[in-house]
């Protein structure tokens, strides 16, 4: 069974203590399953378990599936896979129907097995206590009645006195269950479903050796069914074929004489079956003398509980649904119910988050469960109930919803999107089917603020080192770029703009990788806001860079104008570098700096611009942040947008005791673009073509910037 979700880095989680109250299939699959992810499990079992009741079970293949995910293979304990199913009238054994399931196994991941449920039972109980396996082994408790559940501190009573305490109580007591009564609305009692059933085993010799009794058992592998009226007789083998199981369901009133009480295991009276069946076929009845000390079983129902949780209890299996024989689903329903219940608490649930995790259990469960049940009281109407409701079956609707789910798959996922409701941390974008990404700059599933990140970064820093250009150019030609809303502060027709290449590494988003990027940026810009008021920034029109994974995040999380190059760096130490920028092996830009020098700080702060006196434009205001445009076209309808809209990124405050960047300066800087033509560039052609008419009225000043630490672009915000 693998993990809930992936996580960047393994934080050491402290296990949950688990109470099990029940040790049947549906709580000793809890305990495996629980056992797996982790957790210290405990199980509580009211008799002495010298051996599981009952027969055979059907194990379809959302059941089986399940099972082998625990790395239970099921034909190692006796399974027979189920290959074809056939119908016989029940008054002359002659057959209405035979359909092969081979044709359709293939539809569906796993097979369908037919098992002895002792099998199963021993299996399981060996899963979750044995030393080898997965997890700590679980502890069951034999001859241990459990008479109190408090569901809000997560503690059982026994029968003795004895009060254990935990951090979450499973109630998989079965249909008469204690635990149920907890749960408010849970204090129901099953009820006789109008049907009783007679089951028995019989050694596939002894059928085969009877001519009268061999012909019906002649395809191994087979489930064979004679339905009348009100009645019917159920076959299929289990035991490596070694055994046919047999269910026979009438209606109560016709064997209530041998019925002292509602468990699996009351005798019946031979004769008395016979009688119920003695309209069916000479084969059938044949088969039914067979039977040696057969019992029979009221078939219970019980009303819809209003739900299954409550604080830190959980009920599953009979306990909260009770099944009908009719489809075969009770066993797998119960399978279901604890392999989710292991799926919403892996390991590293704190124990404040049960009852939010039982919730999300619920919405997996509830659905689904009484949706089968109610299919399955619909397969065992007698015709002329069906007849009465208008109802008409439809085994394939059934077949397909039953088969067709996978409880683990379907559980991870509702727990995962849960998980993400939670953490406002987290970034979404296409696919969001697999759930949250990485980036901007952000590790998948390490918050910003964790302890955990804090130290990946301070084992393997993040550093960027900045390249720029700094140069003048034509306010006319260069304010086409501004979208609707922005405007350069200054009158002048000569403006600031700069050239910036970024070189980061050692990102623990890349795992310790890194990229580079390219931009424009347009200096003394400023927005004016719906309300009049101004914002005063630097304007980004246009970013390349050399990683597709940026290239996403920024576009789509950020809003960015990005756009793929190759970005060549090559620098000279620290006394220059050149950088190229190509496409495919075709290079449209360069920029060279040379003669770089130290730039020596600011002594204290004091800054040595002076005011501005005298005629002239006065100074624009601080520039605060960095601008760049939004824009999402619609889908199929050109023209039109999704979103469109100024996004703003203010400048970010240097961390507290982070240390200071390093700058060095130069005049000795220049750079040149090659629009080059369609056949070389062809998706970038208008742009470089654009920039490769950019005047340069002069190179103010060539500039490294070189820092530790760099920011996850968190604060970008949209400006209105």
């Amino acid at each position: 069974m693998a993990a809930i979700n992936g996580s960047h880095h393994a934080e050491r989680n402290s296990p949950l203590r688990v109470l099990i109250v029940g040790a049947g299939i549906g709580g000793l699959t809890a305990a495996v399953a629980l056992r797996r992810q982790g957790h210290d499990v405990e199980i509580f079992e009211q008799s002495k378990l010298a051996q599981e009741t009952g027969a055979a079970i059907h194990l379809a293949p959302n059941a089986n599936g399940l099972l082998r995910r625990l790395g239970l293979n099921v034909e190692n304990i006796g399974g027979v896979e189920c290959v074809g199913v056939i119908e016989c009238l029940p008054h002359n054994n002659q057959v209405k129907y035979e359909v092969d399931n081979t044709k359709f196994a293939k539809m569906w991941q796993h097979a369908w097995y037919l098992v002895h449920r002792a099998h199963l039972h021993t299996a399981l109980k060996n899963m979750a206590i044995d030393t080898d396996g997965f997890g700590k082994p679980a502890k069951l408790q034999v001859a241990s009645r459990v008479k109190t559940v408090n569901a809000q501190n997560a503690s059982i009573g026994l029968e003795d006195g004895t009060t254990i305490q935990a951090d979450v109580v499973i109630g998989a007591d079965g249909v008469h269950s204690m635990a149920r009564a907890n749960i408010p609305g849970g204090d129901l009692s099953p009820f006789d479903s109008g049907k009783s059933a007679f089951r028995f085993l019989i050694p596939t010799d002894t059928l085969a050796s009877d001519p009268m009794t061999a012909g019906p058992t002649s395809k191994l592998g087979y489930l064979t069914m004679w339905i009348a009226e009100d009645r019917r007789v159920v076959m299929y083998p289990c035991s490596n074929n070694t055994m046919m199981n047999f269910v026979a369901i009438h209606p109560s009133r016709e064997s209530e004489a041998d019925v002292t009480g509602e468990g699996w295991q009351e005798s019946a009276s031979k004769a008395r079956m016979l009688d119920i069946y003695k309209a069916f076929a000479p084969e059938v009845r044949a088969i039914l003398e067979k039977a040696e000390d057969p019992k029979v079983w009221k078939l219970l129902d019980m009303k819809q509980m209003p739900t299954f949780i409550h604080e830190k209890l959980a009920v599953l299996g009979d306990a909260a649904h009770p099944f009908l024989p009719h489809q075969g689903q009770g066993g797998a329903q119960a399978l279901e119910d604890a392999v989710v219940l292991a799926a919403v608490l892996p390991l590293g649930t704190k124990p404040s988050d049960i009852p939010e995790r039982l919730q999300v259990y619920e919405q997996c469960r509830y659905e689904r469960a009484h949706r089968i049940q109610n299919f399955t009281r619909e397969a065992g109407l007698d015709a002329a109930e069906m007849a009465t409701l208008g109802k008409k079956l439809d085994m394939h609707e059934y077949q397909a919803y039953n088969f067709g789910h996978d409880a683990w798959d379907f559980s991870t996922n509702a727990l995962r999107k849960h998980l993400n409701t939670k953490d406002t941390a987290l970034r979404f974008r296409a696919p969001i089917e697999l759930g949250a990404s990485p980036g901007p700059r952000r590790p998948l599933g390490l918050h910003p603020q964790s302890e955990a990140l804090r130290l990946l970064r301070q084992s393997t820093p993040e550093r960027a080192r900045t390249y720029s250009v700094k140069f003048r150019t034509s306010q006319t030609y260069v304010q086409n770029l501004l979208p609707s809303g922005f405007a350069f502060t200054s009158p002048a027709t000569v403006v600031s703009a700069s050239l910036m290449c970024t070189t980061l590494s050692g990102m623990t988003w890349l795992g310790g990788g890194g990229y580079s990027h390219f931009g424009l940026y347009l200096h003394g810009v400023n927005y004016t806001k719906r309300d009049g008021s101004k914002v005063f920034g630097t304007y980004m029109p246009l970013l390349f860079e050399d990683l597709t994974d940026p290239i996403i995040t920024g576009r789509d999380e950020v809003g960015m104008p990005k756009l793929f190059a190759d970005i060549d760096v090559r620098p000279d130490g620290e006394q220059g570098c050149k950088i190229l920028l190509v496409w495919r092996g075709v290079r449209f830009g360069e920029l060279d700096i040379c003669g770089l020098t130290k730039e020596q700080p600011v002594v204290n702060g004091v800054s040595l611009e002076q005011p501005h006196r005298g005629p002239g434009t006065p100074p624009a205001p601080p520039e605060t942040g960095r601008f760049h445009y939004r824009y999402v076209p619609t889908v199929g309808e050109p023209g039109k947008t999704d979103a469109e809209y100024a996004v703003f990124v203010p400048n970010a405050a240097p961390e507290e005791g982070a240390e200071p960047p390093t700058n060095f300066v130069t005049k000795s800087a220049s750079f040149s673009f090659d629009g080059k033509d369609w056949q070389s560039l062809p998706t970038l052609h208008h742009i470089t073509s654009w920039l490769a008419a950019m005047p340069c009225l002069g190179v103010e000043e060539g500039r490294l910037t070189q820092s530790v630490g760099v920011t996850d672009i968190s604060n970008a915000r949209r400006l209105e």
